[in-house]
């Protein structure tokens, strides 16, 4: 190729680079709020907080967002509760053993436990790690004491402690990674850290 041929092909990459850039942002602007959380952990943290989903997801929205206000941003979001500020929701990503997993829980701060957990997105091995999407397995954070972080443990001897799924173990602990890590966002979010 000629100089001039690659300065062409670098411009045409370059405009078209612009363009790709342009048009996302225009896309966001376009949907706003809702790319900023999930249909699925709407409607999981809706459950959590005991609320009636609703099948238009319209509607869905607006009940979240007369129940929660934005907090924060990112691979970890929080809502803080409109009416009960003591209560956060927060969907949080991280990586799982083959790809990337998503939380949405309710913590309420005033007691420091879990209302509920639920894996929203998950591309565990199938049969095994993807059993942590279980009710079964969501189950275990309920009640469970999360102000200074949760831990997998062989059997729940403390009130911080939750079990592994079977034959999961690697799923399980990256649900412990992503939740622990939220909970140390979120007190840095609340200026308790």
């Amino acid at each position: 190729m000629t100089p001039v041929t690659d300065r062409k092909d670098l411009e045409f990459m370059l405009l078209l680079a612009s363009f790709c850039a342009l048009l996302l942002i225009m896309t966001r602007a376009a949907i706003g709020e809702r790319a900023e959380i999930s249909l699925r952990s709407v409607d999981a943290i809706l459950q959590i907080a005991g609320e009636e989903t609703l099948p238009i997801e319209e509607q869905l929205l607006e009940r979240f967002n007369q129940l929660f206000s934005r907090r924060a941003g990112g691979r970890i979001k929080f809502w803080q509760g409109s009416r009960r500020p003591e209560l956060w929701a927060c969907e949080a990503t991280g990586n799982g053993m083959w790809a990337e997993i998503t939380l949405a829980f309710i913590i309420d701060t005033a007691t420091g436990r879990l209302l509920g957990l639920r894996v929203v997105k998950q591309n565990e091995t199938a049969g095994l790690g993807s059993l942590i999407t279980d009710e079964n397995f969501s189950e275990k954070f309920a009640g469970l004491h999360a102000a200074a972080g949760v831990a997998l443990a062989p059997f729940k001897a403390l009130d911080n402690q939750f079990d592994a799924v079977t034959g999961a173990t690697t799923s399980s602990k990256a649900v412990e990674k992503i939740l622990n890590r939220a909970l140390t966002e979120l007190k840095k979010l609340r200026g308790a850290a």
